[in-house]
């Protein structure tokens, strides 16, 4: 009986150290894993024929949208759209890990040929190298700026 309860000891203390074990290391690995992820993708999208297979901008951090400006956007229906600028956001303290981008900004775009579009939905955009991915666009509350459309990433 003293042989039974021994081992049914060892046993609950060897799986409580294994949990403990594994709680661990899923505390130590999760931060790991969105640094790794982010450096795996800026070492993906310096490759030019793995970007457009892999990548998409709907995922992409500043640096990858900053290097797109002057690139046109082409959307349903045909209408053109000009990255004309990229601009991030003063924050201050840290960021969840959990966030996909290392800091937020907002895209500017202008509507090509004098047009303009809606805002507020959610339009099919492709690019020339990272092709198709959706976006959500918002028109310009500048009355000057009718064919300006912003799309904000966090």
């Amino acid at each position: 009986m003293a042989f039974v309860e021994s081992f049914l000891a060892r046993r609950s203390v060897l799986i409580g150290l294994g949990g403990t074990i594994a709680a661990t290391t899923a505390v130590i690995v999760s931060p790991l894993r969105t640094v790794a992820a982010l450096t795996a993708r800026d070492l993906v999208r310096r490759q030019p024929t793995l970007r457009s297979l892999l990548l998409s901008l709907a995922d992409a951090g500043y640096d990858e949208w900053l290097d797109q400006v002057g690139t046109i956007f082409t959307i349903g229906g045909g209408a053109g759209l000009k990255l004309v600028a990229v601009e991030a956001f003063n924050t201050q303290g840290t960021r969840p890990m959990r966030l996909a981008r290392s800091s937020a900004f907002v895209a500017k775009f202008d509507v090509q040929n004098g047009g303009t579009l809606a805002g507020d939905l959610i339009y099919t955009a492709s690019h020339p190298r990272y092709g198709a991915f959706r976006i959500f666009l918002s028109a310009s509350p500048d009355p000057r700026l009718p064919y300006r459309m912003t799309a904000l990433f966090n």
